[in-house]
């Protein structure tokens, strides 16, 4: 019997993927996995879609179909950080909520440069806690997302039987399936664990326009990065170094590297090799779930971590 139902609608540009998965025990079951492309002239769907008037009923109804009489108790939007305004900020630990949330709406207004409170919904959400000083700072990451985000959660709210719709970014979505990775040896090259005993993962994914980086530690989302410069594979190392520099992780304890997304297969890999002394591999979400039918020949593995990592996110949520 399944004991628990979660979902997943993945925006990427033009791009809309919708995957469902169960859990019995510890054993999950991915029960739909559907994917199309909204025609919207090469644009995307969460800025542009204005452009095209009937662009976000489109969206909500393949999401309708694809989800169409789901028992899913919660779905995850996953969205990309540059697609979106993503980022993380330091505030003292134990302010009260009043506080916290003028902290964090301050510097959303400084990040985004956006005054009218009716222009972005914003949601926010504690990553983990450092001490500093002496001083307990808690480091928030802020997801700002423009007015259409909401619309097309309102609609589908309206058309799904689920209630509890979470927003989040695609490094946080493929989080939770690299944290699973580092348990699952059939994520693993030759099903074997590294022997790196470090404590954090990298998780690097590979787009047209851009690179983006999940840091996690002890099976966790610790922090992320994105940027377009990093398409060479010398500056995505940099980037990646960079990454760490700032928020004071040594290289030696990144003990696994992971690429996911639609370019993964064809990325340049020995700039990393060199720099953490050991060889990225490929994220396959499938390796931990078991199909409730036949898996189709045209999902590529790796562009589809942020939707099923997105659903595995909510099981726990």
């Amino acid at each position: 019997m399944t004991q628990s139902i979660s979902a997943a609608i993945h925006i990427r540009g033009p791009s809309i993927q919708c995957a469902e998965i169960g859990r019995e025990d510890s054993t999950l079951q991915l029960r739909r996995l559907d994917s199309t492309t909204v025609d919207l002239d090469g644009r995307g769907v969460l800025w542009d879609a204005d452009g095209v008037p009937d662009a976000l009923d489109r969206v909500g109804t393949f999401a309708q179909d694809a989800l169409e009489d789901t028992e899913a108790s919660a779905i995850a939007l996953v969205v990309h950080p540059l697609e979106v305004y993503s980022f993380f900020v330091p505030i003292p630990a134990g302010l009260s909520e009043r506080e916290r949330g003028q902290r964090i709406a301050y510097q959303a207004a400084l990040v985004t440069n956006t005054r009218s409170p009716n222009a972005l919904h914003i949601t926010s959400r504690s990553v983990r806690t450092v001490e500093v000083g002496g001083e307990t700072v808690e480091w928030v990451h802020v997801l700002a997302v423009p007015q259409v985000i909401e619309e097309l959660q309102d609609a589908l709210r309206a058309a799904l039987p689920v209630q509890d719709f979470v927003r989040m970014v695609s490094t946080e979505a493929v989080a939770s399936l690299t944290g699973r990775a580092e348990t699952e040896e059939d994520l693993l090259p030759e099903n074997k664990l590294p022997e790196n005993e470090g404590d954090y993962g990298l998780a690097i994914g590979h787009y047209p326009t851009y690179i983006e980086y999940a840091l996690t530690h002890e099976e966790t989302w610790f922090h992320a990065h994105a940027a377009r410069e990093a398409r060479r594979p010398k500056n995505q190392a940099y980037y990646a170094v960079g990454l760490l520099n700032r928020i004071g992780v040594p290289v030696s304890e990144v003990c696994g590297l992971s690429l996911y997304g639609p370019g993964a297969d064809a990325a340049a890999t020995v700039p990393l090799e060199t720099i953490f002394d050991c060889s990225p591999v490929s994220l396959d979400p499938f390796g931990v779930l078991r199909w409730a039918s036949e898996q189709p020949e045209n999902e590529a593995p790796g562009a589809c971590a942020p939707c099923i990592g997105g659903a595995l996110r909510v099981q726990s949520a």
